[in-house]
């Protein structure tokens, strides 16, 4: 036969205190006074307790005022021991103190077999205490030093019914060290929470520390599992819902040896979602290695599908992704690729010093044979490469081996870019040809130009003088 239990490391004694008058009411849980020979002069006794007002809803959250005494007497007579204890946080009308915190409890407070505590209690913005009747009857009686029965408890399973705000089981610890530790010499679990309905398997919370920490020396730390739902689970209102430091190695390290590391399905939303209001929607820094690193043997590294034929997740091959990084390094998008600006630059040495130079200006390969590039200075060259691009849209031509990319210039081969102009051949219209010009740096209109020698074609328009419009570069 099942016996319900409830076991607690001291006793307990439960009784629920009225109000005098208007005043609040308090239920609690006072633990047992330690024995008179354990130090009484350091002893403290933990107090939990609940108040409510007198329609017996919680009292409004805050730091209340507590006068706890005891008696040895249910009416009237001397308090035995007495003390105050300023700014209690109440939360959800529950609240904890420490007996003897403040005023040491005497030797010959505990002496006696009968004792009573008196409570009193003082609201936020109120001048007096408030006294809560009766008396409640304590014991100080207390366990002995050692194992606190006279078996391990080994199999036996216990039951409650007890609602959210309380606990089956409950340890309180005013030290540093954990309250309950679960140790495991095998290879099962140290602590193990489990539920059957929609309550959390294991839930942990604190007011400044970690609500959980998860460390291992040679396995994981922590390990989120679920059948149904998410097998971690993370929400926060003003802080990080999830946060990895990683000191000395990875912060987060996910390896799979024969499927996903990672995997993230949705049908209906974002597989991943990152949103802030005023900084980085994710920020990954790195000082000497890759901030992030895909490494992939025979897949995409990254591989981004949407809806295909009704399925959200379409047919898992190549070529049916909307965007994709490849194993090879190749980058793959189903619908192209679009930026702020329209053209497509070489990254290109340029002759001189390159603090010469300025985005706009019509480039021509370079007379002395070095391969380089210079502002064009002669009508008509058929040695015209391009323009100058301030923003290119897409650049190539830049160094992957660490060279120093300061050592040439993004110029413009294709595409819609700004370009010096000027109108010594005559005003310049839409649609014209362009060609380089006597002006270093410009182009000009061309009048039947030979071939080879055409920059591209006018969009803008200049009537005299010199100055930046937009062309598109067609070299022919």
């Amino acid at each position: 036969m099942r016996v319900t239990r409830v076991v607690f490391t001291v006793l307990v004694v439960s009784a629920v205190l009225l109000a005098v008058g208007d005043g609040p009411g308090v239920g609690n849980r006072a633990r047992a006074l330690p024995a008179s020979g354990a130090e009484p002069e350091r002893a403290t006794v933990p107090y939990a307790g609940r108040l409510s007002d007198e329609t017996g809803k919680p009292v409004a959250d805050g730091a209340y005022d507590f006068t706890f005494a005891l008696y040895d007497t249910v009416t009237g007579g001397e308090p035995l021991w007495t003390e105050v204890q300023r700014e209690v946080f109440v939360s959800k009308g529950e609240f904890l103190a420490s007996l003897g915190s403040v005023e040491p409890i005497p030797a010959t407070a505990l002496s006696g077999q009968n004792r009573w505590l008196d409570v009193a209690v003082r609201g936020p913005g109120e001048v007096g205490f408030t006294s809560l009747a009766p008396r409640q009857q304590v014991s100080a009686a207390a366990p002995t030093a050692g194992a606190a029965c006279p078996h391990d408890h080994v199999g036996e399973e216990w039951y409650a019914n007890i609602p959210w705000s309380n606990g089956a089981f409950k340890v309180y610890n005013y030290g540093n060290g954990p309250s309950i530790w679960g140790w495991n010499g095998g290879n099962g679990n140290a602590l193990r929470g489990y539920a059957t309905g929609t309550g959390l398997g294991m839930y942990a919370e604190s007011e400044e520390g970690a609500g959980a920490v998860g460390r291992s020396t040679n396995g994981r730390g922590v390990e989120g599992y679920s059948t149904n739902g998410p097998g971690i689970y993370a929400n926060s209102t003003n802080s990080d819902s999830i946060r990895v430091d990683g000191a000395g190695g990875n912060g987060v390290y996910v390896g799979s040896s024969g499927d996903h590391g990672v995997y993230v399905a949705s049908a209906g939303w974002s597989g991943v979602s990152v949103w802030s209001a005023t900084v980085a929607g994710m920020w990954v820094y790195s000082a000497g290695q890759d901030g992030i690193l895909v490494n992939t043997a025979g897949w995409d590294g990254v591989h981004v599908v949407g809806p295909v034929g009704g399925v959200y997740y379409g047919s898992g091959k190549r070529g049916d992704e909307d965007f994709a990084v490849l194993s090879t390094g190749e980058v793959r998008s189903k619908i192209g690729f679009a930026a702020p600006a329209n053209d497509f630059a070489i990254t290109m040495v340029v002759e001189g010093d390159k603090a010469g130079y300025e985005p706009g200006d019509v480039l021509a390969v370079s007379a002395s044979g070095s391969g380089a590039v210079e502002r064009s200075s002669a009508a008509y060259s058929p040695a015209v490469v391009g323009v100058y691009s301030a923003m290119p849209a897409f650049v190539g031509g830049r160094s992957v081996t660490g060279d120093d990319p300061a050592a040439g210039v993004p110029v413009a081969i294709l595409g819609v870019v700004a370009c010096k102009v000027s109108a010594e051949n005559g005003p310049i219209r839409p649609g014209d040809l362009l060609v380089t010009s006597a002006t270093p740096g410009h182009a000009m209109r061309g009048d039947d130009p030979p071939p080879g020698t055409v920059l591209g074609k006018a969009l803008g328009e200049l009537a005299s003088g010199t100055g930046l419009i937009q062309v598109l570069v067609t070299l022919q």
